[in-house]
């Protein structure tokens, strides 16, 4: 899921740290790595995903964490959100609520009006839209299936992003 989750991202338009561990994440946390959002699962090999939470949160206060698992304590996702994590999500979870809601954390958590990340997300994700337009022949459906997301939402970013035949 980890692979699938950053082939996803990347297509999106993010910049992608993956780590498989809480140690491969602790790594990359002290070696400079400054995340705009973090993703966990909550199993991990070597512990688990309230570790990495712990780990953000004393580190970077504030970073939007968001914890996912096949395996729903209610008491948990309680304990992690009132703690300071910005979602819990149950597997299986729609794909495009994720990436909706990483887009919105890194918006939210940049705090600043200049374009930075947010720009370069956004025309990242754009030439990604367009390139994938072309290559489908303007076939809205089509393009839709290629990104793996609905025409709903592909309608939606077309919108945002003024992209015209």
């Amino acid at each position: 899921m980890r692979v699938s989750l950053e082939d996803r991202l990347l297509l999106e338009g993010f910049r992608v740290h993956s780590a498989a561990t809480v140690d491969g994440a602790r790594l990359l946390l002290q070696h400079g790595v400054h995340p705009g959002v973090v993703i966990t699962d909550v199993r991990l090999p070597d512990g688990n995903g309230a570790q990495v939470f712990e780990m953000c949160r004393t580190r970077y206060p504030g970073l939007p964490v968001i914890l996912m698992t096949a395996y729903v304590s209610v008491a948990d996702a309680v304990r992690l959100v009132k703690a300071g994590a910005l979602d819990y999500l149950e597997k299986p979870f729609k794909l495009e609520d994720l990436i909706e809601t990483v887009r919105l954390a890194v918006e939210d958590h940049s705090g600043s009006d200049d374009k930075g990340l947010r720009g370069s997300v956004g025309n990242a994700e754009r030439n990604a839209i367009v390139e994938a337009l072309e290559r489908c022949d303007w076939a809205i459906s089509r393009t839709a299936e290629h990104l793996g997301i609905s025409r709903k939402s592909l309608w939606e970013k077309m919108r945002r992003y003024q992209i015209e035949r």
